[in-house]
């Protein structure tokens, strides 16, 4: 029969010390002069089955560094080899006082948690993993005290220090190398890298354009190599040294496809001469997907790893021996924050994260849109804009004409209702916005009566003529009860048109006044002459010759008055 009140832990069961990080990984984005500071948070799980005294419990992050190679450059290789911890970080668990860290201090049976917080400054190096005789690893280990008598209690957790891309919109935006040139004359070639950055164990795809210039030259096959260049620093003999090795971590080889030939039509006259007959490719190399085969690019004091991509062309020559073109790109490896590492240094590609991670991307970048994925973009959807803009449509003359001030129609855009504009600009018009607009702008309803001039009684003409009236025309309403009776917007026709709204507006008043004919056309008496600087009349030559003998005189008089010191203010009589 068991023991009641054993727990869940049973009988004979060893205390378990436990370290659960946040996350295994530190990220840090970008290189250490533009990165932050990074925190590495989590809490250590003590589960003892029963009670226990303990002197203290503590947490330390070390990073540790190893940097070693044979001389080559003497009779007898000689190794050099520098180990050290870098770093060493305690933090005190339990008891939180200092002072009482030696004392024994007992913990009650169950499930203990604590939090812990190391914060790693902004250009701690990154770790370096893969390779056997060079490595910057990090661990974070935690310590039961438990007295001179008992055994301590250990647990240790590996913690990996990625650094990833920046921040910064330039080096997220993928910046594609472009190699063009012409070859020994006899090649001309165009290879496009699309990006420069890539992630450890996803592929690198290159662009070909080739067209032989030589007759007899043929394109045989096509190599693209990924060469990892390692830079070793060490403090030896007092002088500092370094050691540099290169290896090829990945390599693809093939033949150039067969439908790569690309022609121009016979019937196309405009084609570019020089790409008229090419072969026109692409290319992949698939990146290994594990740190013991291939690592990130890394820029530290001890180690740096570079990584150079190289594509060689192969031309058959028709006298028999083969040429070979080379490329040579550099290309950045980084470790997605996204796609870690596991224990096993492997990487493993999910394409349906990289694809969210592309459209995060895209939508992060603050950048203004660029002019070939947003042209001819339409200001509205499925709403017809002649009520909102002019010109209205798509910039047709009938819709630009009906909405551009005429006639007494004069600075209306100022007086309009344009906060109800602001549903448009926010993602769309609503009915009720749209019906509220057409009601106070009333176009097709009361066009005449806003674009009618003021007109006066014939009893009020001063020269003694009645205006013609027209049936149903400018003003339908013809004597002064309908005159009383009608609608008019009388602020509307009250306003001062702009100055260059009335240079613009015709002669003609009435709307639906027809041309006048030749014979009442030269019937009319001539209008005046204006000259823009003194605004005087000049006589019509049909005036008689008193009319001029009078304005000449009043001419004289004018002058001789201006002449007077006399009189100190000046006045002007032109005859109007």
């Amino acid at each position: 029969m068991p023991r009641t009140g054993a727990g869940v832990f049973g009988g004979g069961m060893k205390p378990i010390l436990d370290i659960r990080p946040t996350s295994p990984f530190v990220v840090f984005y970008g290189e250490s002069h533009e990165s932050q500071d990074a925190e590495l948070t989590g809490k250590l799980v003590l589960s003892n089955p029963e009670a226990m005294t303990v002197r203290s419990i503590r947490m330390t992050l070390s990073g540790m560094r190893k940097v070693s190679w044979s001389t080559t450059n003497t009779v007898t290789p000689q190794p050099i080899l520098s180990k050290n911890v870098f770093l060493r970080e305690t933090l005190n668990i339990f008891p939180t006082a200092d002072g009482s860290k030696n004392k024994a201090h007992k913990i009650n049976a169950g499930v203990h948690e604590w939090d812990f917080k190391f914060t790693l400054p902004s250009n701690t190096d990154e770790s370096v993993e893969g390779l056997g005789t060079n490595w910057v690893v990090y661990n974070l280990t935690a310590t039961v005290d438990r007295g001179y008598m008992s055994k301590q209690l250990t647990a240790t957790s590996h913690i990996r220090v990625i650094r990833t891309l920046g921040r910064d919109l330039m080096e997220t935006v993928p910046m594609e190398q472009i190699n063009e040139d012409i070859w020994a004359n006899k090649v001309a070639y165009k290879i496009t890298v699309p990006q420069k950055n890539y992630i450890v164990g996803t592929t690198v795809t290159a662009d070909f354009v080739l067209i032989p210039l030589r007759k007899g030259v043929e394109i045989s096959t096509i190599k693209m190599e990924l060469i990892e260049s390692r830079q070793l620093f060490c403090d030896y003999a007092g002088r500092r040294i370094n050691h540099q090795h290169d290896m090829v971590v990945a390599t693809n080889e093939g033949d150039m496809p067969a439908n790569s030939a690309h022609r121009v039509p016979s019937e196309v006259d405009d084609a570019d001469q020089l790409f008229d007959e090419s072969h026109r490719f692409s290319m992949s190399l698939d990146l290994p997907k594990s740190l013991k085969n291939c690592r990130q690019s890394v820029d530290t004091e001890h180690i740096r790893l570079s990584h150079k991509l190289r594509l060689y062309v192969n031309l058959h020559n028709p006298e028999g021996h083969t040429s070979q073109l080379l490329v040579k790109n550099h290309v950045h490896l980084f470790i997605s924050p996204n796609l870690p590492p596991n224990e096993d240094q492997s990487v493993v590609v999910d394409h349906a994260v990289l694809n969210s991670q592309a459209m995060r991307d895209e939508a992060a970048q603050n950048a203004p849109p660029t002019y070939g994925l947003h042209q001819l973009d339409e200001l509205y959807n499925d709403i017809d804009p002649s009520g909102f803009m002019t010109p209205g449509g798509h910039a047709s003359m009938v819709n630009s004409g009906s909405n551009t001030p005429f006639y007494g129609h004069s600075r209306s855009g100022s007086t309009e209702d344009l906060s109800s504009l602001d549903a448009v600009a926010e993602g769309g018009a609503s009915a009720t916005a749209l019906h509220n607009r057409l009601h106070n702008l009333s176009m097709n309803e009361n066009r005449q009566t806003r674009f009618a001039p003021v007109r006066h009684p014939s009893h009020h003409s001063s020269g003694g003529s009645t205006p013609h009236s027209y049936d149903g025309g400018y003003f339908a309403a013809t004597t002064t009860e309908d005159f009383q009776q009608a609608e008019y917007d009388m602020e509307l026709l009250a306003r001062t048109p702009s100055y260059n709204t009335a240079v613009r507006t015709p002669a003609r008043t009435a709307l639906f006044e027809d041309l006048p004919t030749y014979e009442i056309a030269t019937s009319r008496p001539s209008s005046p002459s204006r000259t823009p600087r003194s605004g005087r009349t000049t006589p019509s030559p049909t005036r008689s010759l008193d009319t001029l003998t009078e304005e000449t005189q009043r001419n004289t008089d004018l002058n001789s008055h201006r002449a007077s010191p006399r009189d100190t203010p000046r006045t002007s009589d032109d005859g109007r």
